[in-house]
């Protein structure tokens, strides 16, 4: 019975991109602009659930590399935590769009526009990173 809420619990909270598992890398390269937010379970879960709420509400997706500890179902207890106590929606799994990006630390903030993306790394409001990279980042006025 665990396993079985624990795989109903994933389906809800987590989505892990299939094509970027495949290694193809189609989502990510396909996609002319886009805003994420790279985000880690090595976060304190009150900092975290505050910086998902703040991308919740801009409709950005936010991100892990993978799964805590390469454990689905640890991962998805995680999540029933974060989500029970702080009513947050979830992540989404991509280690391709970290390698895309080049994405080493979290938070962090990532706006393509075409070939050219800008990234900003800290733990700072999402309203002024996002004012960051549309002032003097390479996506300046750019959608």
């Amino acid at each position: 019975m665990k396993r079985l809420n624990a795989a109903l619990l994933c389906s809800t909270c987590l989505s892990v991109s299939l094509s970027a598992l495949a290694g193809d890398g189609t989502q990510v390269s396909s996609t002319e602009n886009e805003t994420a937010y790279f985000l880690s379970s090595s976060l304190p879960d009150k900092e975290l659930a505050l910086l998902m709420k703040s991308a919740e509400a801009k409709n950005i997706p936010v991100y892990f590399r993978g799964l805590i500890n390469d454990n689905m179902d640890q991962t998805a207890k995680y999540m029933l935590n974060l989500i029970t106590t702080y009513k947050v929606r979830g992540v989404q799994i991509d280690p391709v769009r970290f390698e895309r990006y080049g994405v080493k630390q979290v938070p962090a903030l990532v706006k393509k526009c075409g070939d050219h993306f800008d990234i900003v790394y800290g733990n700072l409001a999402l309203n002024q990173a996002l004012d960051m990279i549309n002032q003097r980042g390479d996506c300046h006025n750019r959608p």
